[in-house]
């Protein structure tokens, strides 16, 4: 990093703890503005900062986001497809990341390791970063002077010359190499925190990786990789997605999709190649998961929603249903669903999500890569578009519930039946309200 960066970034990194310094006192006092949050006060000095050091020190800033629809399509535009090494000491695979059209961008690494091996850490993760000599980010790492970093000199087994930081009582490990016109950084969990409570105390241990295993975490990621810098064009020309239901040997198809205008569910059936082997542990997601509904016209203000894998009935192993229900709000306040409206079913990439227990982390697993789109119209043949009375008064519902001194729950419940169809007890019986 040269001299220049490197002041823009401590003077970036001294205005941020005296402002967030000054912002808790306000908050601690009561004088904090109103507003503040509502208005992203806060993330607009930041922004208002980072512009004004970037023209200090004659630095681009990074520029827009470019919204690529999958992360392989961004790979593509930077030109970097090949940018893991495989190896049978280190599995490693990017789960994501994101990039800027001044060319900066990160990539975010699971890594796997053979049990075999008999290592403490059989899986772990990291956050590469590519940041141009050029450009001025806010995105920065602080270390915190310990008095145990340890530096260190490696060459990678394709020849590239990297930096090795880590100190053992700090959870990240660093691997940096000087391309010159850029920084490569890979931020790595070195020192894995396992927390476990035993009647009310909590207790911390640490799982460390070996010298060897960052030696092939460094071995495993293309340090001498040449990005080009995408552009929104690039976002634009991407290939459109094939309605083809068969993408890299794994089917998908439409089975019902259903809705009140409001909420909208959405079963999809799905069939892996034969012998292929599904986890039934976790569960089975897609990697735009809580996006994968879009409009055709108009645009969303927010919503979620749910998925869950289903038994199909086939008895095969190798197929099972998705259920996708979805809800949301429309910027012009229009029931979503409503009746005559078309919406695309967008799918990326199978993935298996699930817990790592032993890492206490969330880990998502592409079982296959493909974009399947499936156009929706929701209508009177597959909606069930009630009417719904407004009401012009208030009513009044009231729940409660507690437990005795023996332990027994007490439930309470209050209700204006005048203004309600029916009751739904805990055991799905729903008991119906005479008009």
């Amino acid at each position: 990093m040269s001299s220049t960066k490197y002041q823009a970034c401590a003077d970036f990194f001294a205005f941020e703890e005296e402002y967030t310094q000054n912002m808790e006192a306000m908050m601690n006092n009561g004088t904090l503005p109103d507003g503040f949050f509502e208005d992203n006060t806060y993330g607009k000095a930041m922004d208002a900062k980072t512009a004004e050091l970037a023209q200090k020190y004659g630095l681009k800033l990074e520029g827009e986001t470019l919204d690529f629809r999958t992360t392989k399509n961004m790979c593509d535009a930077l030109g970097i497809e090949r940018f893991v090494k495989e190896s049978e000491e280190i599995h490693a695979r990017v789960s994501g990341g994101s990039c800027y059209d001044a060319g900066n961008f990160y990539l975010y690494f699971d890594f796997d390791f053979p049990e075999e091996r008999n290592y403490e850490v059989l899986s772990t993760y990291g956050y590469l970063r590519w940041n141009r000599a050029d450009c001025f980010s806010k995105d920065y790492v602080a270390l915190v002077v310990t008095g145990d970093w340890i530096e260190r000199n490696y060459t990678t087994a394709s020849g590239s010359e990297v930096l090795i930081l880590q100190s053992p009582t700090q959870e990240n490990g660093y691997i940096l190499c000087d391309r010159g016109d850029a920084l490569m950084s890979l931020s790595l969990s070195v020192n894995i925190e396992i927390l476990s409570e035993d009647k009310g105390v909590v207790t911390a241990e640490y799982q460390h990786m070996t010298d060897r295993q960052i030696e092939l975490v460094a071995d495993a990621i293309d340090f001498a990789v040449q990005p080009r810098i995408p552009t929104q064009a690039d976002v634009e020309n991407q290939a459109a997605i094939s309605q083809s239901a068969t993408q890299n040997g794994w089917i998908i198809r439409l089975k019902s999709a259903e809705t009140d205008g409001y909420v909208a569910r959405v079963t999809v059936g799905v069939a892996a190649p034969e012998g292929t082997v599904i986890p039934t542990e976790g569960n089975i997601i897609f990697a735009n998961n809580g996006a994968e509904l879009i409009p055709a016209e108009g645009e969303l203000d927010g919503g979620g929603g749910t998925i869950e894998r289903l038994e199909d009935g086939d008895g095969l192993d190798n197929t099972f249903d998705l259920l996708l229900v979805r809800d949301c709000t429309r910027k012009d306040g229009a029931a979503p669903y409503a009746d005559g409206t078309v919406w695309n079913l967008q799918l990326v990439d199978i993935t298996y999500s699930w817990w790592d227990a032993a890492n206490t982390r969330l880990v998502d697993d592409i079982l296959v890569e493909g974009e399947w789109l499936i156009p929706i119209r929701f209508d009177e043949s597959n909606g069930n578009y009630r009417e719904i009375e407004l009401l012009d008064h208030p009513i009044t519902a009231k729940y409660c519930a507690g437990y005795r001194m023996d332990g027994n729950d007490i439930h309470n419940c209050n209700i204006d039946l005048d203004q309600s169809d029916y009751v739904l007890l805990t055991d799905d019986t729903k008991l119906l309200v005479p008009v």
